[in-house]
């Protein structure tokens, strides 16, 4: 089974598991064919997150793919500029060195049994030929530049659009692996856009990485998430909380309110405390919990979170006959990111998340990941089978879904 929000997406990954290929091949087409035809959400100038299971191991793969800031990144030179936070739109320093194709090539390397030229031909296939506009893209187009060729989708929904520069950039890649992509058009533009704010050596140096699975025991299951500088604790911390409330059954008004101030509890100081070397497990400790659980209250709601954005996100969920599960998540962080182009890809605007305020563990500095909304999850049952796989829009609430869905799993 593939899930995701595009039916010419989940088509594409149902195609590699008929053809024999693993979640993993199944996850990757569906992810390069959003990458085509839901470029306001996501692609190869956005970042990744990933979390593998495989039948009869202890704990999930997690795969962290998002960007590093470039070696010009300076947060000093912004607070003199007079900046108090760092800049959401048409400014490049808000990107960081994107992720998500150091992340295909991981997942693939790691995961795939078919070739990545055919896992990633159907995508590569729509951006050259062409193919039918959506709704939700024809309406996202009116705020692309007029000489943008996805201009020709403005609220037209089911207008042929295609896209030269993503076709080569996929074409590429299968012919020269990363370099293709980041030593090619792609980087090259990406530096010239850059103005120094990148170095030749940022986009040399791998952006996916290996990392240890973030686990909590909830409910009688065993939850999977990927460590900080993800916020995917916050989706486990969450579920723990809610726990230990009088929750009544869905469909009551309390179990809804429950849920909410478990996520909004959990939450609280997260904007302090999350960063690219955070301690997930010590977020997650047991004292600190049980803590926010206590100042949830029954009879009161928190106050609404104030988010940056209108979001750009896409999940994908994908299992095989084998057990395979994958939750995979990528993003442009903001509708069209930076609203920046490189090859006619949209950069994201994950440097946002980065702080000013000096000395802080999230400040603006060359090399550092930023704070991450990204919140794939996976949950076990007791004897270590897979029982759900999750991966959700949703910006800063994305936990909250999440816990949402392993409540009523």
């Amino acid at each position: 089974m593939v899930s995701c929000s595009d039916h010419v997406a989940m088509g594409a990954g149902v195609a590699m598991l008929r053809a024999g290929g693993s979640a993993a091949d199944a996850a990757l087409a569906a992810s390069a064919v959003l990458a085509v035809t839901w470029p306001q959400h996501c692609g190869p100038g956005g970042d990744l997150f990933a979390l593998v299971h495989v039948s009869g191991e202890d704990e999930p793969a997690v795969l962290n793919a998002s960007g590093r800031a470039g070696a010009g990144a300076d947060a000093e030179r912004l607070r003199a500029a007079g900046k108090g936070e760092m800049p959401l739109h048409g400014d490049v320093r808000s990107v960081t060195v994107p992720g998500c194709v150091d992340g295909w090539i991981a997942l693939h390397e790691r995961y795939g049994r078919l070739a990545l030229a055919d896992v990633l031909e159907p995508a590569r296939r729509l951006a050259a030929g062409g193919f039918a506009a959506s709704p939700q893209l024809a309406s996202a187009a009116a705020a692309l530049p007029a000489e943008h060729e996805l201009r020709a989708a403005e609220d037209r929904p089911g207008a042929v659009v295609r896209r030269p520069g993503l076709a080569r950039a996929l074409a590429a890649i299968v012919r020269d692996g990363r370099d293709g992509f980041y030593a090619g058009a792609f980087g090259e533009a990406l530096l010239a856009l850059g103005g120094g704010e990148f170095a030749a050596d940022d986009l040399e140096r791998p952006g996916a990485d290996w990392v240890p699975a973030l686990g909590l025991r909830v409910w009688g299951r065993q939850g999977w998430t990927a460590p900080p500088n993800s916020q995917g604790y916050l989706a486990l911390g969450s579920a723990w909380i809610a726990e230990g409330l009088e929750l009544l059954e869905p469909g009551d008004a309390r179990w809804a309110h429950g849920l909410i101030e478990a996520a909004a509890a959990a939450r609280s100081d997260r904007d302090r405390l999350l960063h690219g070397v955070a301690d997930g497990r010590a977020l997650l400790a047991a004292p600190r919990l049980a803590e926010q659980r206590a100042r949830v209250d029954p009879a009161q709601a928190s106050d609404p979170v104030a988010l940056r954005g209108d979001g750009g996100t896409v999940g994908i969920a994908a299992v095989d006959p084998d057990g395979m599960g994958v939750a995979l998540i990528q993003s442009n962080y903001d509708s069209w990111g930076s609203g920046l182009f490189a090859e006619g890809i949209a950069l994201h605007n994950r440097g946002a998340a980065f702080s000013l305020a000096e000395g802080t563990s999230p400040e603006y500095g060359p090399g550092r990941r930023p704070p991450h909304t990204l919140s794939p999850l996976l949950v076990c049952r007791p004897d270590g089978s897979l029982h759900t796989v999750l991966a959700t829009m949703g910006g800063q609430a994305q936990p909250q879904p999440c816990c949402s869905c392993s409540r009523a799993g």
